[in-house]
């Protein structure tokens, strides 16, 4: 299991290279609380799915993100280039192969997926484990997902005054 703190170190830096807009304390907290939920720190292939990495980014969200976000946001693309040390045409390509290989062994391409996937959601970023939890449910998991809003709070409530 990775160091929580190192890791929330990463997922800070990683953020706010993209930008200070993407990097508020609760995003930084948000974006922690889902790679522990989703993976433990110890996954980075999701069993019996496609979802890859700490943060279980399906390749298909990947290529979707690029094709729908990324393509008409070059700053963030040369950013989010810098940041995970990936080639600028990586933030221009819908190839699933290609992200399936770089969500499995890029920690920080992963994490700039999981802060874009909540950035496009409507509602505004909560501020407390609850709302976490809830918006977790609503914008990342989804309905169809197996994951429960109990569920995160079962695994994150213990971590309450990390984040």
């Amino acid at each position: 299991v990775v160091n929580k703190t190192q890791m929330k170190e990463l997922i800070a830096s990683t953020l706010k290279a993209m930008g200070n807009k993407y990097a508020s304390k609760d995003a930084v907290s948000l974006v922690w609380a889902t790679g522990l939920v989703e993976s433990n720190y110890k996954y980075i292939r999701q069993i019996r799915g496609p979802a890859r990495g700490f943060f279980q980014i399906e390749p298909q969200t990947a290529a979707s993100a690029v094709e729908n976000y990324f393509r008409y946001r070059k700053q963030l693309t040369v950013k989010s280039s810098l940041v995970s040390n990936t080639p600028g045409s990586l933030w221009g390509s819908t190839d699933q192969e290609r992200w399936d290989s770089v969500l499995e062994s890029n920690i920080a391409a992963g994490i700039v997926h999981c802060r874009i996937k909540y950035w496009r959601a409507p509602e505004k970023m909560p501020n407390s484990l609850e709302g976490y939890a809830k918006y977790w449910k609503s914008h990342f998991n989804t309905i169809k997902g197996k994951g429960e809003v109990e569920g995160f709070l079962r695994k994150v409530e213990k971590y309450a005054d990390f984040l």
